[in-house]
């Protein structure tokens, strides 16, 4: 039985909060996997206008108790942590490693798409050692098709590990969603095209469901995610390090910027 440890992160600053409704929608699949979900509120600290503690401040909100009620209906298992904090990202890491978890969810909001993610949550997905899913308006219930972008030219096994972990995770949602599952790779012309076989021997997909476009890999894995119709793009964050890691994960971001779809990013 396959076994996740969800930290779904809770922005009181935002009206809406995807993160948790992608945690219900995980939840009413009815699977037979264990999960576990630990809830957590982070205040930054500018917001600390008197001396409440953050279990003070939640506990006269009766909104977050409203915010609760549908995973009390649905008798959801989870626990719940709250903190002021100097350094949002690095806490958020911290509550991560501490409870073990193995996904992190969060939740974008629209205003970020226009002036790009904001830096403290680009930070934390860059930094992750875990599997960050950053949940997204374009996303409804039910979820039925999972895009994942893998780069099959690079043959060193930092890449192709990650290509791995990228459709190893692809495959999973796409069983628990019961979903369909596309692949894109991207290439930049003729000499860097990608091999379908290989792909295709990967992740096991028919012909049909592999994509190969030429292009930057923003604008492939965008298009390729509007033509199939995708619910959820699952991007890796590149092993690189120094300077040529800046670069891949600003390509990584461009994606981001580029869809109103959930994104689950790897490394």
């Amino acid at each position: 039985m396959e076994k996740r440890k969800y930290l779904v992160v809770v922005d009181p600053s935002h009206e809406r909060h995807l993160a948790l409704e992608r945690m219900l929608e995980i939840v009413r699949q009815e699977r037979k996997w264990d999960l576990e979900f630990h809830l957590i509120m982070g205040f930054e600290i500018g917001d600390k206008t008197d001396t409440e503690t953050p279990m003070e401040v939640v506990k006269s909100s009766a909104w977050f108790e409203d915010l609760l009620h549908p995973l009390d209906e649905l008798g959801v298992s989870y626990t719940t942590e709250y903190f002021w904090t100097r350094d949002w990202r690095q806490s958020i890491s911290n509550a991560a490693s501490r409870y073990d978890c193995d996904t992190i969810m969060l939740c974008e909001s629209s205003a970020e798409h226009k002036s790009g993610i904001t830096d403290s949550k680009w930070d934390l997905v860059r930094r992750s050692s875990c599997d960050v899913v950053i949940a997204d308006e374009g996303t409804t219930a039910p979820i039925k098709c999972i895009l994942a972008a893998v780069n099959t030219q690079q043959q060193d096994d930092a890449h192709v590990g990650l290509a791995e972990r990228v459709l190893e995770r692809g495959i999973f949602l796409a069983e628990y969603f019961e979903a369909d599952l596309h692949v894109v790779n991207a290439y930049k012309d003729s000499e860097n095209f990608p091999d379908r076989s290989l792909i295709r021997r990967m992740s096991g997909l028919a012909r049909e469901n592999v994509h190969r476009d030429m292009g930057k890999p923003e604008d492939v894995i965008a298009g390729t995610a509007e033509k199939v119709g995708a619910d959820m793009v699952i991007l890796g964050i590149s092993p690189r390090k120094g300077l040529s890691a800046t670069f891949s994960s600003r390509t990584v971001e461009k994606v981001m910027e580029k869809i109103s779809i959930d994104v689950v990013a790897i490394s």
